[in-house]
C-alpha cells in the first residue's frame, strides 16, 4: 500500500490536524516524518505544488478497499488503534460480507457497523398487593395507601358473603365482592361456588393471573384475626421472601402454640392445660396438676372478638365450658380439637400494636397502647370502653419491652402485631409490672384503633406503614409515637333481649368529642345482653383534648342508650 503524502503547511494557512483514517491507515513513520519541521533555505517556504494545496496535503485513504488492514497482515499501526475509542464484539468482520471469521476483534467506535441484535425486552410488570379477607372500613384506608405507591390491589375473600340484606356495620366487616369493588378494590379473588377456600388452590391462581396481567406481588396483608397464618403461608406460595417464620405461623394464631413460643423465648405466660375430652372430665385433673385456684379460664383456642371464652368459678361451669368447645364448630368455621384452661390473671387488661421491619431502630416498636375498661359480667370479661395512653410515660415500660418481645418470640418480622396482655400496678414503684399476655396476632387491631392512631399522634400513617412493610419498603417513623389528644372507643350495650322495637339516645353525635360511630343493630333485629363484641348494639369513637372530657362522654354514650324491645 502507498502510504500518504507527508502533510505541509502554506503561508497564512493553520494546518489541519490528521483525520481518523490517517491516523489508523497512514504508516506511523510517515506521520511522525510530516510531524518533524523541515528546514527552509533562507527562511523562505516552498513554493505550493501545481495541483494545488489540496490535493498535496489530503492523504485519504478509501476504507472499503482497505477494510483487511484492521485486522490482516497488512494492519501498519495496531498502537494507534488502541488510542481510539473503540467497541468490543463477537462474530464475524462487520466489513465485509465474505470478509474472515472472526471470534474478537475490535471496531473503530466511528466506523459505521451493522445494526445491533438485541432480545425482545420482557413486558413491564405491574406491583400488586393482596389484602386477605379485608373489611370496609380498614381497607379503604389500605387501598388509598396502596393507590399513592403504585399498586395494585387485590382482595382475597375465603368466605364470599353473598347475602344482600346484610346492610350497615355487618356488611362493612363481612362485604360482599361488589362492596369491595365499590369502595376501589381493582379485583377480587373468591373461591368457587360451593366449594371450601383452599390455600394451595388459590396461590396456584394468583400465579396465573400474575403471568396473564403481568403483575408482580410483592405482599399479602391479614386483615383479620381469621387470615393471620394464611397470610403468611399465601405469601410463600407466590414466592414472596417478604414474610413472618413460616415455622411460628400456628403460634400466632393457636393460643396454646402461641404461650409455647413465648415461654420458650423466657417471657411469663399464663399457666395453662389443653382439655381433649368432650364431656370436659379431664377439667379436673388439670387443675390439679396446674396448681389452680378458682376462677380459671377456659377459651376456644383459635377464637377472636372474645368468643368462647368463660371464666370459671367452679370446677362445674369449668366442665360445662370445656364440653361446648371441644369437638365444636370454633368462631373461625373449623373443628375445635381440645380447648384451653388457663391461669386466670389478675390486673388490668392492655392492648398493645406494634410494627415490624428490618428498616425501622429495632425491628419490632409499639407504636400505641390501649388500656381496656372492662367488667366481670355473664361468666365473662366485658368492654366497656377502651382509651389511648402514651407508650413513652415510663409508667408503661414493662409493658412496651414485654409487647416487643412476645412479637419477636412469635416471629413477627414483617408487618403489624397486636398484643393483649395484663399486667397490675404497683403502687410504690408507680407503673404497671408484671406483664402477662393474653394473645398476639400479626394483624390490625380491631375496633379501627389504627384509624383514631392515626388522627391523634402527629406523623404516624399506620396503614402506609403497614403497607410498606409487608412490601418490603422502607417504614417512615414519626419522632414520637405520644398521642396529641385522648382517644376512646366506647361499647353500647343492650340490657335486653328481644326483637329491636325501637331506640334512643343513637344520636351520638351530641357529644361534644364526638367523632364516629356504628350501629350494630337496626330495628326488626334480634338482640342480646351484651357479652362478645360484636353482641353489642353499636361502637362510637371519641377525641378530645383532654381524658375527662373524653371519658365523661364515653359514660354519657352508654347510660342514655336505651332500647325497646319484643319477647
Amino acid at each position: 500500500m502507498t502510504p500518504a503524502p507527508a502533510l505541509s503547511s502554506s503561508p497564512g494557512r493553520h494546518a489541519r490536524a490528521p483525520s481518523l483514517s490517517e491516523a489508523v491507515l497512514v504508516p506511523q513513520g510517515t506521520i511522525d516524518d510530516a510531524a518533524t519541521p523541515t528546514p527552509f533555505m533562507n527562511g523562505h517556504h516552498p513554493a505550493p505544488s501545481a495541483a494545488g494545496d489540496e490535493a498535496s496535503v489530503d492523504p485519504s485513504v478509501d476504507l472499503a478497499e482497505h477494510h483487511e488492514a484492521l485486522i490482516g497482515d497488512e494492519f501498519r499501526n495496531p498502537a494507534n488503534v488502541n488510542k481510539q475509542p473503540t467497541l468490543a464484539t463477537l462474530g464475524e468482520t462487520p466489513f465485509a460480507d465474505d470478509g474472515d471469521e472472526a471470534e474478537y476483534h475490535r471496531v473503530i467506535a466511528t466506523e459505521v457497523v451493522k445494526d445491533p441484535q438485541f432480545e425482545s425486552p420482557e413486558p413491564i410488570l405491574q406491583n400488586a398487593l393482596v389484602l386477605l379477607d379485608p373489611k370496609i372500613p380498614d381497607c379503604s384506608f389500605l387501598i388509598e395507601a396502596g393507590k399513592k405507591r403504585g399498586l395494585m390491589i387485590m382482595a382475597v375473600v375465603p368466605k364470599p358473603n353473598v347475602d344482600p340484606n346484610k346492610v350497615g356495620s355487618q356488611a362493612g366487616i363481612y362485604p360482599t365482592a361488589e362492596a369491595l369493588l365499590e369502595v376501589g378494590m381493582h379485583q377480587v379473588y373468591e373461591p368457587p361456588v360451593g366449594s371450601k377456600f383452599d390455600i394451595v388452590e388459590c396461590a396456584a391462581n394468583l400465579k396465573t393471573i400474575e403471568s396473564q396481567q403481568n403483575l408482580r406481588f410483592l405482599g399479602v396483608v391479614p386483615c383479620r384475626e381469621a387470615a393471620v397464618d394464611f397470610a403468611d403461608i399465601l405469601g410463600a406460595l407466590l414466592g414472596l421472601t417478604v414474610v413472618n417464620d413460616l415455622g411460628l405461623a400456628s403460634a400466632r394464631r393457636d393460643k396454646g402454640l402461641m404461650k409455647l413460643a413465648v415461654s420458650n423465648a423466657g417471657l411469663r405466660v399464663a399457666k395453662y392445660a389443653r382439655l381433649t375430652q368432650g364431656d370436659g372430665s379431664d377439667v379436673i385433673d388439670a387443675v390439679e396438676e396446674l396448681e389452680l385456684q378458682y376462677p380459671v379460664v377456659v377459651k376456644t383456642p383459635r377464637g377472636m372478638s372474645t368468643m368462647d371464652v368463660f371464666i370459671c368459678n367452679d370446677e362445674k361451669s369449668a366442665v360445662e365450658s370445656a364440653s361446648k368447645i371441644v369437638r365444636s364448630v370454633g368462631p373461625d368455621g373449623r373443628k375445635v380439637q381440645y380447648a384451653l384452661l388457663e391461669e386466670f390473671i389478675g390486673g388490668e387488661e392492655f392492648a398493645i400494636n406494634l410494627i415490624a421491619s428490618p428498616t425501622t431502630p429495632r425491628g419490632v416498636q409499639v407504636t400505641d397502647i390501649w388500656m381496656y375498661h372492662k367488667i366481670n359480667s355473664e361468666g365473662t370479661m366485658v368492654n366497656t370502653y377502651q382509651e389511648i395512653v402514651d407508650p413513652h410515660d415510663k409508667k408503661y415500660a414493662a409493658l412496651v419491652q414485654y409487647a416487643e418481645g412476645v412479637a419477636r418470640a412469635v416471629g413477627i418480622k414483617y408487618g403489624v402485631g397486636h398484643c393483649e396482655l395484663k399486667a397490675k400496678w404497683d403502687e410504690k414503684k408507680n407503673r404497671w409490672v408484671d406483664p402477662v399476655m393474653i394473645e398476639i396476632a400479626g394483624r390490625l387491631a380491631g375496633g379501627r384503633k389504627s384509624i383514631m392512631a392515626e388522627a391523634t399522634i402527629p406523623g404516624w400513617h399506620p396503614f402506609d406503614a403497614m403497607i410498606d412493610a409487608h412490601c418490603g419498603f422502607p417504614v417512615r417513623m414519626p419522632p414520637s409515637f405520644r398521642p396529641s389528644k385522648t382517644a376512646i372507643q366506647v361499647y353500647v350495650p343492650s340490657n335486653k333481649e328481644g326483637i329491636l322495637k325501637s331506640v334512643k339516645g343513637a344520636d351520638f353525635d351530641r357529644l361534644s368529642t364526638y367523632h364516629e360511630h356504628a350501629m350494630l343493630r337496626k330495628v326488626g333485629d334480634k338482640v342480646v345482653v351484651a357479652r362478645e363484641l360484636m353482641s353489642f348494639a353499636a361502637f362510637v369513637w371519641l377525641i378530645g383534648d383532654t381524658a375527662s372530657e373524653v371519658r365523661k362522654d364515653a359514660m354519657r354514650a352508654r347510660d342514655e342508650f336505651v332500647v325497646e324491645v319484643e319477647a
